[in-house]
């Protein structure tokens, strides 16, 4: 007999036995005379069931408590709170301007990719007045909806004089404000997934979103998923860590997912340029985080050459960013440990039980396994370490790509290293930091 039925069995006789008990004592004592040593003697009974009764629910209650930490121990099984795939229509919004040929690459992709067009709807969204484009969606016909803006030139946008030779960052951000006017406030989506047209995407681009999109209404403290690792190179990253998830102060950009909710809360107050830093600054990011995986779910295809930049970081960064060829089902997978508070306490209180040791130190060791910290006393040591392992050295308002709390890992050499503050709690970005111009070249 198992501890349940055992437990049932016994309440059912305490029951039975108070029921005699109440019932006797409740005759005309004229009718029923029970004896005063029947009476002590079930007394005693009732004391010594109701004492084994207190045992049993203990018993139960251990029992109960050991099922619920071995059920938060299992972390690869499908959340218990029956989450799985989002099943509210998700939009998926292009943007192009003048590039046909990478427009249909991309949406042909997406097509393969996606598992469901009603919960996937591709939105192209086109600014300039290439009338190749037009076509090249429309080669796909009702799959994909095609919306055209009036382009910048004929809106003759104005630019602040000394800001014209950035006048593709200010194209860009008005077309942003565009699309996302569409996609939330004329088509009210819930949530919506933006790409450029110059993007590749992993085979479980779609799962990653589907199975993460819960996370942005449960914890008011992230605001947005992001394909993207900045340090996504392959000497960089653990190529066997398909599903691993982060949290992250940095916005990536680079395919990510916001909501109608943020959208109401940025849209009204959208820059007229530099949407993107525009975003990382303290006054709208609010402290809140991203998600972000290890190896990155969308990567820089060859039609970036000729992007805003110029081409400026593609060939030394973009294109050297890693997409994941593996496909995770995230749908499946229990993502409650990104949420703030388990994180937070998790991963710092993991962090800073790591062996610490020094840079040079750790660039010595030639085994295969661990996890190292090293920390740094401040920004410009932040930057010598960055210089000495290859990973991005810059930061946004202060705060450095992929950082948490002022924690940013890398996986080299089969070893595992997180460079972190000094100081274990954590006291905010400065702001105001920039770092040395050799890393903002890049060098």
């Amino acid at each position: 007999m198992n501890l349940i039925q055992r437990f049932v069995s016994l309440l059912f006789f305490v029951v039975f036995v108070v029921f005699l008990v109440i019932k006797g004592l409740k005759q005309d004592v004229q009718d029923i005379e029970v004896p005063s040593e029947e009476y002590a003697r079930l007394s005693e009974d009732l004391k010594r069931l109701e004492r084994l009764l207190a045992l049993e629910n203990k018993d139960l209650e251990d029992v109960r408590g050991k099922l619920e930490m071995l059920e938060k121990s299992r972390p690869n099984e499908v959340h218990k709170e029956g989450r799985g795939p989002w099943n509210k229509p998700i939009a998926v919004l292009i943007f192009t301007c003048n590039r046909a040929d990478a427009v249909k690459v991309l949406i042909d992709k997406l097509q393969k990719a996606r598992t469901s067009p009603e919960q996937f709807h591709l939105i192209v969204s086109q600014d300039c007045d290439d009338v190749s484009v037009k076509k090249a969606v429309e080669e796909f016909g009702s799959n994909v909806t095609y919306v055209k803006h009036t382009s910048p030139k004929q809106a003759h946008i104005k630019i602040p004089e000394n800001q014209r030779r950035y006048r593709t960052y200010f194209y860009i951000a008005r077309h942003y404000k565009l699309g996302l006017d569409y996609v939330f406030n004329e088509r009210n989506y819930d949530s919506v997934i933006i790409v450029e047209d110059d993007l590749d995407i992993s085979p479980d681009f779609f799962s990653y979103f589907s199975g993460t999109r819960w996370l942005l209404d449960d914890d008011p403290t992230l605001y947005c998923i992001s394909a993207w690792n900045d340090n996504g190179k392959a000497q960089l990253i653990d190529m066997e860590a398909h599903d691993l998830l982060y949290r992250s102060d940095f916005f990536p950009g680079l395919g990510w997912m916001m909501t109608n909710n943020l959208w109401k809360e940025l849209g009204p107050n959208w820059p007229a340029g530099f949407w993107d830093d525009w975003i990382r600054d303290p006054a709208r990011r609010k402290d809140r985080q991203c998600i972000r995986p290890e190896i990155s779910r969308t990567a820089m295809t060859d039609f970036g050459k000729k992007g805003a930049s110029e081409g400026l970081f593609f060939n030394h960064y973009l294109k050297k960013i890693i997409l994941n060829n593996k496909t995770v089902d995230f749908t499946q997978k229990d993502h409650s440990q990104l949420l703030s508070e388990a994180y937070l306490k998790s991963f710092v209180a993991k962090v800073y039980a790591l062996p610490r040791i020094s840079i040079n130190d750790f660039l010595l060791l030639n085994e295969k396994g661990g996890a190292y910290r090293v920390e740094y006393f401040s920004m410009q040591e932040y930057t010598d370490h960055t210089r000495k392992i290859k990973v991005m050295g810059d930061t946004k308002a202060g705060v450095p790509r992929t950082a948490y709390r002022g924690i940013v890992t890398a996986f080299i050499r089969g070893k595992r290293l997180y460079l972190a503050p000094a100081d274990r709690n954590f006291k905010g970005y400065d702001k105001d930091w920039e770092a040395p111009q050799d890393i903002l070249d890049g060098s």
